[in-house]
């Protein structure tokens, strides 16, 4: 890999830890009673006390969540799926995410990530967050939709996974991104950070554009050679490994959705999500 792409993702993963922290500390102030409704922007819901500014350790307001096989958010309550799970949603300055009517896939609302890779700006990442004690066998799928014209020439991603433990710091476990093809075709790819390989994508699948279409990872999370992952693209497998290391040993993780790129033509990019899930088989709806 280019040591420039990897120069900028390291830059993008100390950023996304920043402006979580930031995020999280604004919230802190409007939620300090919090019984009454929660409003940032478009995101609006009763919620308990989940955002808390750091207190100087490592420890994320969600870490000793348990994440179950039954969440879903079709965000026809705004963000409120995310708070009331302790989620999170963050955005580098020249990004943003919001709630729109349109397009949605089922009932009124979906969700709106918006990035920009120009160099001049500081906009290349904004995304939502479920974190806490991740399930050792689930299905995490979200249907999304991406208006044509855009090609990518660097990482353009859509889901990712990290993990840690008490003894180690987050570290990138997994990616769902897409690559461009020399005739501009998107295509899913999938990236293991743990057996440090990428997945050919397979030119046999191509990523609709201006429809809604549906990506899902299973992951059987184990620390020894026993782990299994598998990408489907509206519910076609697009590839599998089994017998695989998918994490070490830690005890909890993050699960990215949303929008980031390094490098598209053009550099703006707006990409929508709804029924964003974690689902024990991947039949179950949505």
């Amino acid at each position: 890999m280019p040591t420039v792409f990897v120069s900028r993702l390291n830059r993008q993963r100390e950023a996304m830890a920043q402006m979580r922290w930031v995020l999280l500390g604004a919230l802190a102030a409007v939620c300090a009673a919090c019984e009454p409704p929660l409003e940032v922007g478009e995101w609006k819901c009763a919620a308990a006390p989940l955002f808390k500014p750091p207190d100087g350790s490592l420890e994320p307001p969600g870490k000793d969540t348990v994440v179950n096989t039954s969440w879903e958010s079709g965000f026809e309550d705004g963000f409120c799926g995310y708070a009331k799970a302790r989620g999170f949603c963050y955005s580098a300055p020249d990004a943003s995410y919001q709630i729109v009517d349109a397009p949605a896939r089922f009932g009124r609302k979906a969700a709106v990530f918006t990035i920009t890779t120009d160099e001049d700006q500081d906009g290349e990442q904004t995304r939502c967050v479920r974190e806490g004690l991740l399930p050792r066998d689930a299905y995490y799928g979200a249907w999304f939709y991406i208006p044509g014209g855009t090609t990518s020439s660097g990482n353009w991603n859509l889901m990712h996974f990290r993990s840690a433990s008490d003894e180690t710091p987050l570290e990138g476990n997994w990616d769902v991104s897409l690559v461009s093809t020399d005739d501009a075709r998107l295509v899913p790819w999938l990236r293991d950070y743990v057996g440090g390989s990428m997945i050919p994508p397979s030119s046999d699948f191509e990523v609709p554009v201006d429809r809604w279409f549906s990506l899902t990872l299973r992951l059987l999370r184990e620390s020894t050679a026993t782990g299994a992952a598998a990408l489907f693209l509206d519910g076609e497998l697009v590839v599998e490994r089994t017998d695989i290391v998918t994490d070490g040993e830690e005890t909890w993780g993050q699960w990215y959705v949303g929008n980031l790129a390094t490098d598209l033509t053009p550099s703006g990019s707006t990409i929508y999500v709804d029924d964003v899930s974690i689902r024990e088989n991947l039949n179950d709806p949505p």
